[in-house]
């Protein structure tokens, strides 16, 4: 033989015994997909089988007693060489007659189907369509088990050529050997194990019992598949021409043999059947396993539906037997379904219905429901005497505690308004009852919902129980909650380093851009703006571009008049405020890269704020706008000369530099304190501070003159500018508790309208110097962000057992919840549902009643869509306004052109 040796990519020809990967390789190179050649190709696949047992590798030979087997397989293949088998197999237009053959063994299962027709008279003519044989599996299985797994092979066999033959098939036969296998068959599948019920469900969907018959085990053609292969096969095997008795009359064929009709006790299934009685037996589901007063509501229902289904009725055995007379199939068919599924067949309508919950069964699961709480919040004994009843005059009414007041004599009015059913609000059915009521009237106010319940209920703490549902619920959290604001920090050392050079500890940001005439063309600038945190002076400069070199020259320019800064803050670039994107992209890029690092080799420490934190950056935010104050009332001109704008620049520096940094009272003698004291020793011209001599001012002296006007600033700073910085704002929304890792948050976005702002997890959190978290880290399904804490809204604490929130806020506060029932509104005692008509009118009406209670209740996402929609006409509108008049152009183009000579 001729055998690849893979390592060393060669071919060597000899005769050695073959490896694993080469017996896979041969066996499963022979192509038989009708099965024709089953008994000869079943001794590979049983020889596979064989040495995956031994647990050997790939590359590795087999075992002696495969070889064995081995050499048997590669004889036996000679068998096939030259068998040719007739395509044809219907001489005929006469129908014929399917028959299939089954049978088992401990090495393989087996099928055949063969085609019968009549040739003349008294002639049929057998062939063989197809065959088909597995090995057994590794695990031990019963005879009677691989025997019934052989037969549910040649079930599906012989329905799948049957749907393919274009011919007729006047008649199906099944024949098996197994006399346990007929007994199944003619047994209702419910009595025996779920391996053998399943087989047998399966089986009687695609046959009937009448049509499966026994054949003995000599005259079975498909023992021949499951056996060792036979020394004769040719084309003359009974393999190919079906069993001889099949060429015979019906009345020569093998007589059935009568069989006991109780199944084997390995197979039979044992019930035990007990009753049980308890003193408190209610059909009541387990509430706390609820999320919705509608599924609690329809589950009871449900379970009272079942137990009238299964109370003993007298008519109940005859109907049965009615039943099983016209169709022996019906318990089966009704056994393969699921529970839920249940239909139900009566003696008036003898045709399968499905069962609905109507009003009075939805009634009664109400009432027991109620009936239960009450019990377990009052007791059962003497409820009206229970403590947390003793200030109310409660009567029992139809086996339920009602308030008793002073309307009785009121007229139209419903009576459950009058004497409402008394449920204490400390019970899950009432938090459930109460939490259905809000989410029906669109989330509305606690007013609102509390009239509504107490139409019909008297719920102790119903106010507190209201809002504490309002606080729970996700929706309201996601349209109505606002970020838990951390209480205000403490300044940064930069902001209070005192006796130190202005511009010691700086902030940048841009601003603009601004159109300033160069020639005949029109150029843009863009302001920078530096600000001392210490002094509150500002420096300006303009920048041409907003490339990283442009920036890193107007810094050093700021450093070369007023001194390179030991630390400079900023934002990252996203928070510009009337900055065009290409602003926000170029900013971003040039600080993370050569701004930040180049200013590293100068000794400057860059410090950035989060992203999305505005108010972390408004020691300079507030300085901006203040120029840009400064330049629309003296900047006249829309295009100015650049040597203009930048002389309005400076002198805006100037004038901002001359404000005073406190309030100064009429009382005070001296001049207010401004940020030109600091710079030029002045503000704004005035004459320099002290009386000195002329001998004072000789140049050993000197500078203690400049000492001593310093030393004063920075006198003045600390006893009039520090003591403003002192008082801490105490926000209303402050929380008391910082984020953790874990929190599931909602992110504001002011850009985004709010039913489109992200969600996330918090899994990271930066604690300030006072140990309170400011800034997060939040993973949205975008990616990872760093966000302040100031713009988080916490919907679900990690230490919460409360589930992730999934409940999409496009959902919208009308839609229809999943779980409740569409036809709650059938009955009109169940809820805020009643007389209100149809499910249509009942959304429109209840959208009606939410938006003049509460127009804040109404959602959002209504109004952002119908916005949506009326940007998208009016796009929509335009552009097709754009090629008509392109197009009457175009027209109008090509007729001046064909008028040309």
């Amino acid at each position: 033989m001729v055998f690849w040796i893979h390592p060393r990519d060669s071919k060597d020809i000899e005769a050695r015994t073959p490896t694993k990967r080469e017996v896979t390789s041969a066996v499963m190179s022979t192509f038989d997909p009708m099965g024709l050649a089953s008994p000869v190709l079943i001794e590979g696949k049983a020889l596979i089988q064989s040495i995956w047992r031994s647990g050997i590798d790939w590359d590795d030979v087999i075992l002696e007693k495969d070889e064995v087997a081995w050499k048997r397989y590669m004889e036996n293949l000679r068998m096939l060489q030259g068998l040719r088998i007739a395509r044809c197999f219907s001489y005929c237009n006469t129908e014929g007659e399917l028959h299939t053959f089954t049978d088992a063994s401990e090495k393989a299962y087996a099928c055949a189907v063969y085609w019968r027709q009549r040739t003349d008279e008294s002639t049929y003519r057998v062939t063989l369509l197809a065959g088909k044989a597995r090995v057994t599996p590794l695990r031990p299985v019963s005879i009677p088990r691989l025997e019934l797994q052989a037969a549910l092979l040649g079930t599906r066999m012989a329905q799948a050529i049957a749907n393919e033959l274009d011919i007729a098939v006047g008649r199906r036969t099944y024949w098996t050997d197994s006399s346990t296998v007929l007994t199944w068959i003619k047994t209702d599948p419910r009595t025996f194990k779920p391996f053998v019920a399943h087989r047998l469900a399966e089986i009687e969907e695609s046959t009937k019992p009448q049509e499966w018959r026994w054949v003995p085990g000599s005259q079975n053609p498909a023992d021949d598949a499951t056996r060792e292969a036979p020394a004769d096969f040719d084309h003359t095997h009974r393999w190919f021409n079906g069993p001889e008795f099949l060429t015979w009359d019906e009345s020569r064929w093998p007589k059935p043999r009568t069989f006991k009709q109780e199944p084997s006790g390995e197979e039979k299934e044992a019930f035990l059947v007990a009753t049980a009685r308890t003193a408190d037996a209610r059909p009541t589901p387990d509430p706390h396993r609820f999320s919705s007063w509608v599924k609690l509501l329809r589950a009871t229902a449900r379970v009272l539906q079942f137990i009238e289904l299964c109370r003993p009725r007298k008519e109940s055995a005859c109907v049965s037997r009615q039943l099983e007379q016209q169709d022996p199939t019906w318990r089966t068919t009704r056994a393969k379904q699921p529970r839920s599924t249940w239909k139900i067949r009566t003696p008036e309508a003898p045709t399968e219905a499905w069962l609905p919950l109507d009003p009075p069964h939805l009634k009664k699961a109400e009432k027991i429901l109620l009936r239960s709480s009450q019990g377990e919040s009052f007791g059962e004994k003497d409820p009206e005497r229970h403590p947390k009843l003793r200030r109310l005059d409660v009567v029992m009414e139809d086996g339920l505690l009602r308030l008793r007041g002073r309307i009785d004599a009121a007229q139209y009015i419903d009576a459950g308004c009058k004497r409402p059913i008394v449920l204490d609000g400390k019970h899950v059915i009432a938090r459930l009852l109460i939490k259905h009521y809000h989410e029906a009237f669109q989330h509305g106010n606690h007013a609102t919902v509390m009239n509504e319940v107490r139409q019909r209920y008297w719920i102790l703490g119903l106010r507190s129980i209201i809002r504490a549902t309002a606080v729970r619920c996700q929706w309201c959290k996601v349209y109505r909650s606002t970020p838990r604001l951390p209480p205000t920090g403490n300044l940064p050392i930069e902001r209070l380093r005192h006796g130190e050079p202005p511009f010691t500890c700086a902030a940048v940001d841009y601003f603009g851009p601004m159109t300033v005439t160069v020639g005949r063309r029109h150029e843009k600038r863009w302001g920078v703006l530096f600000t001392c945190l210490t002094t509150r002076a500002v420096h300006m400069e303009l920048a041409a571009s907003l490339t990283a070199d442009s920036m890193l020259l107007a810094l050093r320019r700021m450093a070369a008049r007023r001194g390179t800064p030991k630390v400079i803050y900023s934002d990252n670039g996203t928070n510009f405020v009337g900055a065009n994107k290409e602003l926000k992209q170029a900013i971003e890029n040039a600080r993370e890269t050569d701004v930040v690092s180049r200013a590293a080799q100068m000794n400057i420490k860059w410090k950035f704020i989060p992203p999305g934190a505005p108010n972390m950056g408004g020691a300079w935010e507030r300085l901006v706008r203040s120029v840009k104050t400064a330049l629309a009332v003296t900047l006249k001109e829309r295009h100015p000369r650049e040597e203009v704008l930048h002389t309005l620049l400076l002198e805006a520096e100037h004038v901002i530099n001359s404000r005073p940094l406190v309030a100064r009272e009429e009382s005070w003698e001296l001049e207010a304190l401004t940020p030109n004291h600091f710079l030029i020793g002045r503000s704004c011209g005035a004459p320099s501070i002290g009386d000195y001599r002329d001998e004072d001012l000789t140049g050993k002296r000197t500078w203690r003159v400049a000492q001593r006007m310093a030393d004063h600033f920075w006198s003045r700073w600390v006893k009039e500018y520090l003591p403003t910085l002192l008082p801490r704002k105490i926000d209303g929304r402050a929380a008391g508790e910082d984020l953790q890792c874990g929190d599931t948050v909602l992110i504001v976005d002011s850009t985004l309208p709010r039913n489109t702002w992200p969600r996330g997890q918090v899994v990271h959190t930066y604690p300030g110097p006072d140990n309170r978290v400011r800034t997060v880290d939040v993973r949205t399904s975008g990616g990872l962000l760093k966000r302040p804490a100031s713009k988080m809204i916490l919907l679900v604490p990690a230490t919460s057992d409360e589930p992730t929130p999934i409940e999409s806020p496009r959902q919208g506060v009308g839609a229809t919840h999943e779980g409740e029932d569409p036809t709650s509104d059938l009955c009109p005692d169940l809820g805020p549902f009643r007389s209100l008509g149809s499910s249509a009118t009942n959304n429109a009406s209840l959208r009606g009643i939410a938006a003049r209670q509460s127009p804040r209740a109404m959602p959002l996402m209504f109004q952002d869509n119908l916005l949506g929609l009326k940007f998208v006409f009016i796009c929509a509108c335009a552009l097709f306004l754009m090629k008509l008049a392109a197009g009457a152009v175009s027209l109008h183009l090509a007729n001046a052109f064909n008028t040309l000579p």
